[in-house]
């Protein structure tokens, strides 16, 4: 199955907002049933946002950025943030693993 278009470029958008804020590049995978095309109304993106930290500002910024995207878009931005450092650690997870499997880059 493929992406939903629109959760995909509400995605790249999202990216692009969160890359220009903290002046540095961030990884977005969109992943669940929007990224395997089975999401039904109502369905929220799921977006798995790899951070360059975990700081309060750095999280505000982007949970701030995806809640301006939802509302103007109706619809929920879910944001999992990481770092590259966690990524090793979160390797083994299966949730990890589904988003690594079924996900699709921003």
């Amino acid at each position: 199955m493929s992406p939903k278009p629109n959760a995909l470029r509400l995605a790249k958008e999202y990216r692009r907002r969160l890359s220009a804020v903290l002046t540095q590049p961030v990884e977005v995978t969109l992943f669940g049933s929007q990224a395997r095309g089975d999401a039904v109304f109502g369905s929220d993106i799921d977006l798995f946002v790899v951070l360059p930290n975990l700081e309060k500002a750095t999280l505000d910024t982007a949970l701030d950025i995806a809640w301006e995207i939802g509302f103007e878009a109706g619809v929920v931005l879910s944001v999992v943030p990481a770092t590259k450092g966690e990524i090793a650690r979160l390797s083994a997870s299966p949730f990890y693993q589904a988003v690594q499997r079924e996900g699709v880059t921003a």
